[in-house]
């Protein structure tokens, strides 16, 4: 009972991290181009990789690791299929933010100042699509939890 109280407060403590540090970078990056703060904008991007690396771990653990309702409920949930559709969707938008940020990692790192900032508004319109997503990624997961079924 406490290891499944645990997994949910971590679970949860990450839905908050994800949307702060996804509302961050979409703000950082959001700037006109001369007022970039890449440093703030890969902090912020960090830490959404963190919360998305500690939501999908605890989020398995709890879905499929007999912390909870057990496979045969969320397998036949339809909000649990809209909440992992919302997550995929997520995933695949971050796909482009993820491989622009590595790279201007690795040119701040070589001393690059010759970097492509100009996507970086693009970068910015992404995560707060990727808000969005969140949206409806919680109010799922608050049905799942009082087992509301569709």
């Amino acid at each position: 009972m406490v290891s499944s109280w645990v997994l949910a407060v971590i679970h949860l403590l990450g839905v908050g991290l994800a949307f702060a540090a996804i509302y961050s970078r979409a703000r950082f990056l959001g700037k006109p181009v001369k007022q970039l703060d890449l440093p703030e904008a890969f902090l912020a991007d960090s830490l959404w990789g963190i919360s998305a690396l500690v939501l999908v771990l605890t989020g398995l653990t709890r879905a499929f690791g007999g912390f909870e309702k057990g496979t045969l409920y969320y397998g036949h949930q339809p909000f649990f299929h809209i909440k992992m559709a919302c997550l995929v969707l997520i995933f695949l938008l971050e796909i482009f933010p993820m491989i622009t940020l590595l790279r201007w990692r690795i040119g701040r790192a070589k001393g690059d100042v010759t970097l492509n900032l100009a996507v970086a508004a693009k970068l910015s319109q992404i995560s707060y699509v990727q808000l969005f997503l969140l949206v409806p990624m919680v109010l799922c997961a608050a049905a799942m939890a009082r087992g509301i079924m569709i």
